[in-house]
């Protein structure tokens, strides 16, 4: 089953489609979220990439704390990110054409473009 349209956001790697998707989960009682990417290619045929490891705040949560707070405690996943991510899991054997068992990637937020550049 292919991930839904609107759910889900179109990219092009290496001249092959995908979608994908981002949610979020609360992990601990300090407020800090979990980044969960889905990657499928675009004809959903194929094995799903789960990512796991990516860590974000939620900026609005922390905007009246009055604390100080650095814009790299809310990093974005940006569209080069998810072909990098696509591309790393390949490589470490993701065989997105081929129907199994989802592909479990472990990351952490050095694989997201540092929100400076």
């Amino acid at each position: 089953m292919a991930l839904p349209k609107k759910k889900s956001r179109a990219i092009i790697v290496d001249n092959e489609e995908y979608r994908y998707s981002i949610t979020t989960t609360q992990i601990d009682d300090k407020w800090n979220f979990s980044l969960n990417l889905i990657v499928q290619t675009e004809h959903g045929q194929g094995a799903l990439l789960k990512s796991e490891g990516l860590v974000t705040r939620n900026i609005w949560l922390d905007f009246s704390d009055h604390k100080q707070y650095h814009k790299n405690d809310y990093p974005v996943i940006r569209p080069s990110d998810i072909s990098k991510i696509i591309t790393f899991a390949i490589k470490k054997g993701w065989t997105p054409n081929i129907k199994g068992s989802s592909f479990l990637l472990q990351l952490d937020n050095s694989y997201i473009s540092n929100s400076e550049k």
